[in-house]
């Protein structure tokens, strides 16, 4: 992020993730090997940038095959995307 924030010049450019989830769609119930480091990595970014958001509603979302949530889902990201970008005030 500090790469795209120097190359767009906007030191404090906000920036949204969407906590990644698994959907347990696999022989081992569990489709995402690494997920929780991933999502711990996200939350450590977020908790050290002050432009820096999270959603993390996405536990709750269905899913279309084991990788992509359903249509329902991404319109609820969507949703929680535009909450979370108004609700960063950059210093």
């Amino acid at each position: 992020m500090d790469l795209m924030r120097a190359a767009l010049r906007v030191d404090d450019l906000p920036v949204v993730i969407g906590r990644i989830s698994d959907s347990g769609e696999d022989k081992d119930g569990k489709v995402w090997n690494y997920g929780d480091a991933v999502r711990q990595a996200q939350q450590d970014f977020v908790d050290s940038d002050t432009a820096a958001a999270i959603v993390t509603e996405t536990d709750k979302y269905g899913y279309s095959d084991p990788y992509h949530y359903d249509t329902n889902g991404y319109i609820e990201l969507g949703k929680r995307f535009a909450e979370a970008i108004h609700s960063i005030r950059p210093e």
